[in-house]
């Protein structure tokens, strides 16, 4: 009969919230315990808590997701090869326990030249940044990294071009057509600030502007001033 039915559901959902309430302590560290399992497994899907030990450790998905992955940078290489020790955002393993991390990035899309070197130094050398991985070569990781300045996050790769401290690679056709999507982003991005650094002629474009107006200047007055000094000289011999 239907109101026997509405009387036993009735009573089951009773006989449950009876149970409920005499074991509140029971209930919570259940629903802690499931608020727990979740948490951690979404702090495992994000790699919040992922140790990158080498560049082997790196998975492929943190490229195409663009992650950004936390480290120390631990030392600046003469030819802009960036060392860097990975600190994740949640250490779960006790440091005495984490095996040493060591991972070798390479500014990614940009020639680094002295200049460059020692602004690395300067700027990020024995500091926290992020590093988005880019593409993993042999010896090293191609990467976009960025530093913080002030309250944002800002690209080296973009700041050392912007400024004029360093140029875009040369690039053939075919490492072009190799480029993924994140490199043709990182590359668009850097031609525009290349582009603006020329154009105002900040750092090495000032000085090569400045080589270029000197050059033509002395050449032009080499020219009016030579036939002039040829024919004072030539007038100091006469008059002896």
């Amino acid at each position: 009969m239907p109101g026997s039915e509405d009387d036993s559901s009735s009573s089951l959902l009773a006989k449950i919230t009876d149970l409920l309430d005499s074991n509140v302590k029971l209930t919570r560290n259940v629903l802690y315990g499931i608020g727990l399992v979740g948490f951690i497994v979404a702090v495992k899907n994000s790699g919040l808590a992922h140790l990158i030990t080498s560049k082997s450790d790196i998975p492929a998905e943190f490229i195409a997701q663009k992650v950004r992955i936390r480290s120390y940078v631990e030392a600046v290489g003469t030819r802009g090869i960036v060392h860097v020790q990975h600190r994740p955002f949640l250490n779960i393993v006790p440091k005495k326990w984490r095996p040493k991390s060591h991972v070798q990035l390479e500014v990614a899309l940009v020639d680094i030249t002295p200049q460059g070197g020692k602004w690395l130094q300067d700027t990020i050398n024995h500091k926290i940044v992020w590093f988005q991985p880019l593409s993993v070569i042999d010896t090293s990781v191609q990467a976009n990294i960025l530093f913080r300045k002030y309250l944002t996050k800002q690209s080296v790769n973009v700041t050392l071009v912007g400024q004029g401290i360093c140029k875009i690679k040369d690039l053939t056709p075919e490492q072009l057509k190799s480029l993924s999507s994140p490199q043709e982003e990182l590359l668009k991005t850097l031609l525009h600030h290349q582009k603006t650094a020329s154009e105002k002629q900040r750092g090495m474009w000032k000085i090569q502007q400045q080589k270029k107006t000197w050059t033509a200047s002395a050449i032009i007055n080499n020219i009016v001033a030579y036939p002039i000094h040829l024919w004072r000289k030539m007038r100091r011999k006469s008059s002896k």
